[in-house]
């Protein structure tokens, strides 16, 4: 993850950049148990271990607020998707549409880019009304 995407643009991760790879030392003698039985390689466990830290330690250098409204752009193009399939899944698209509406309503004025974001809800809901309208005037027609 070096930057989030927002509505204003491509946004750059503070200290994304890649640390130098550090060596891990590993106690082969005891396999690291897998939830699910099978045992798993200590050095695979421990560089996956490695990635997730980074992935962590990258994740905290980005505040909350641009977190959440990148989430707000991923649920808007979730709803987006799911009324472009032929026919349109409404019932799935609804679900993203309402829950980005529940984050704007409620914690909108602290996010990045609020206005944005509340054009883009109601961009949506929009789409969602005319592809509700289209899809039952072609069922009305069959």
């Amino acid at each position: 993850m070096s930057s989030f995407w927002t509505p204003s643009g491509e946004h750059k991760v503070p200290g994304a950049e890649s640390p130098p790879s550090q060596d891990i030392e590993i106690d082969d003698s005891d396999p690291v148990d897998n939830p699910y039985g099978a045992d798993v390689d200590p050095q695979m466990a421990a560089a996956m271990e490695q990635r997730m830290r980074e992935a962590q330690e990258q994740l905290l250098s980005v505040p909350a607020s641009q977190v959440v409204a990148n989430h707000m752009i991923g649920l808007f193009e979730l709803a987006a998707l799911h009324l472009r399939v032929d026919p349109p899944n409404l019932e799935e698209a609804r679900l993203p549409i309402d829950a980005m509406g529940l984050v704007v309503d409620n914690l909108g004025s602290q996010l990045p880019d609020a206005d944005t974001i509340k054009m883009a809800l109601q961009q949506i809901r929009l789409a969602y009304v005319e592809v509700q309208k289209e899809f039952q005037s072609d069922v009305d027609d069959d």
